[in-house]
């Protein structure tokens, strides 16, 4: 669909992280590292010595009982292009209404550097219509770029467009949305300005299955695990108990069947998918399932977009540019 509906821009591929989800693959975009270094792994994941997990953009925690252990840095994340561009003299600026609502390690490490610009639209009910995502991005990031500026800026802006996907897939709604921010993009190139756009990763139809979701259930129970299971939509793991790994592995391949793929970190690294350095071993679970269909029990069965697992589907997106900077030449 980008390709169609961004019409002035000049358009390559680029493959999205693992876990193909935001957490990582924003913290990736924004850092130059991958979750090897700064630690994002996926969406809900494990302190280094907590007996819970956590997820990094509500801050929520969930363990089995108590959970009085609190673990050590959720993130390592390093300096971002905002940092950069600061030391360079240059002003970054962020906006995005969502973003300001959200508090904790994954925003700050996220944002390090850059001054969020406020927006009016932060102290009401966030819309998740792509038009209106979209309208309120180009009035909002239009406005940053008339002002003046000794230098010229470093100006990201977020564009939720995910929420609706999730939902309702790429609609008519989404292709309107993004023919706006193509008209954006294509007046402020005009002016002089270079903009890139970019997704963190795509969405693939699914069905959860019921029946599936209840054998994940029974194993992700703290007969089997030491703490609920974490990851992001379609890439799960879990935590066993132990000296309970290769059981619990077992037992999970048997009650996914063909839907998963099931693998210890160790062939996550094999396979090349993720670099298991230390920073990964201690917040990723010991069993790991990709989702390989569908029906994969995904943590939210409400949705009928999802992300997060190694198809091209979630992993290709595209990057946009127009009137881009002097650099090597884009296809």
């Amino acid at each position: 669909m980008a390709e169609s509906a961004l019409s002035h821009a000049h358009i390559r591929p680029l493959r999205s992280t693992f876990p193909s989800t935001s957490t990582t693959a924003w913290l990736t975009a924004v850092t130059g590292t991958g979750p090897g270094v700064h630690g994002a792994v996926g969406m809900v994941h494990r302190a280094p010595g907590a007996d819970r997990v956590t997820h990094l953009v509500t801050g929520e925690t969930y363990a089995f009982g108590p959970g009085r252990t609190p673990g050590n840095a959720l993130l390592h994340a390093g300096p971002t292009l905002f940092d950069h561009a600061a030391a360079s003299g240059r002003p970054a600026l962020a906006i995005g209404a969502e973003l300001e609502r959200l508090t904790g390690p994954w925003v700050d490490a996220l944002l390090h550097g850059a001054r969020i610009v406020p927006s009016p639209a932060a102290a009401t009910p966030l819309t998740t219509d792509p038009v209106n995502v979209a309208e309120r991005t180009v009035r909002e990031a239009g406005a940053v770029l008339a002002r003046p500026f000794d230098a010229p800026p470093l100006v990201w802006a977020y564009v939720n467009l995910d929420d609706h996907i999730h939902a309702h897939g790429y609609d008519a709604r989404l292709r309107e949305a993004l023919l706006l921010l193509d008209t954006a993009a294509a007046r402020w190139a005009d002016a002089g300005w270079s903009v890139l756009a970019h997704a963190d990763h795509g969405q693939v139809e699914v069905t959860p299955s019921e029946a599936l979701a209840e054998a994940w259930a029974r194993l992700d129970a703290p007969a089997h695990c030491r703490m609920p299971g974490g990851g992001a939509g379609r890439v799960r793991w879990l935590h066993p108990l132990p000296g309970r790994e290769e059981s619990v592995a077992d037992a999970l391949r048997d009650a996914l069947e063909d839907h998963a793929l099931v693998l210890t970190p160790d062939e996550l690294h094999a396979r090349g998918l993720l670099s298991v350095t230390p920073v990964v071993r201690e917040r990723i679970g010991e069993v790991v399932a990709l989702a390989a269909s569908p029906h994969f029990p995904v943590p939210d069965p409400r949705v009928a977009w999802e992300h997060g697992s190694v198809s091209d589907g979630e992993t290709l997106v595209p990057l946009a540019a127009w009137n881009p900077a002097p650099g090597p030449a884009l296809p």
